[in-house]
């Protein structure tokens, strides 16, 4: 690909990522009681809406825990994890896909040896590597999306482990959606406990895989650098 393809397509994605801050600040966003009345009056088409919906909430720089305890004030526990954990798989690889579309070829052309050297273990250890990242509450979901399709990791890891470890911090607010959200209660409890859970078993799980050496040198090349 020429400079200048890698050029127009670095454009589009900064393009979109501003559109998508601009109307994030400039359109007045649902609260949870707006989201929760939208939906109940919707029927049986309720489920897949919300599925969409949250997939295209994760596409943008939105509030996803306003949307996910929305999903189990709507649609109770069991089935609000469900149709909130399809929507986010979707959502953040559809994220992953065009990040990649667009940006990966500058990536991979860098010259950088720091840089390639990162690449290479991000692209080695990738389900670990986005395993990590879901288990850590503090870092943003949208943005780790569209970084992780910049790098090698490959498609499949990428959705397994998204899949996976999105759900421990996933079934905690769909709890509180589900269950009630007040100082005192169980919901209360479970939510700064599972958090803070959460953020120590991603903290270790980051740093043990750091530490671990990457096995072969191939994750800058082509193949790798496939889905």
């Amino acid at each position: 690909m020429s400079r200048r393809q890698i050029a127009i397509r670095l454009a589009v994605l900064a393009a979109a990522i501003s559109g998508f801050v601009l109307l994030e600040t400039q359109v007045g966003l649902p609260g949870l009681t707006e989201v929760q009345d939208y939906f109940n009056g919707l029927g049986w088409i309720a489920l897949p809406a919300f599925a969409v919906f949250y997939a295209s909430a994760t596409l943008l720089p939105l509030p996803k825990a306003v949307c996910t305890i929305a999903g189990g004030a709507i649609f109770g526990f069991w089935l609000g994890l469900v149709v909130v954990l399809v929507g986010a798989v979707a959502g953040s690889t559809g994220a992953f896909a065009g990040a990649r579309w667009l940006g990966r070829d500058s990536v991979r052309g860098l010259t950088a040896d720091r840089v390639r050297k990162v690449d290479a273990q991000i692209g080695e250890r990738g389900f670990l590597t986005v395993l990590g990242a879901r288990l850590l509450p503090v870092i943003p979901f949208t943005t780790i999306n569209y970084i992780f399709g910049l790098t090698s990791v490959k498609l499949r890891a990428y959705v397994i482990a998204t899949a996976v470890g999105i759900i421990p911090g996933t079934a905690v607010y769909v709890a509180v959606g589900a269950y009630g959200f007040s100082p005192g209660s169980w919901p209360f409890a479970i939510t700064v406990t599972g958090l803070v859970v959460l953020t120590v078993v991603g903290t270790v799980h980051a740093r043990r895989t750091a530490r671990r050496p990457v096995t072969t040198g191939s994750a800058t090349g082509e193949d790798a650098a496939t889905p």
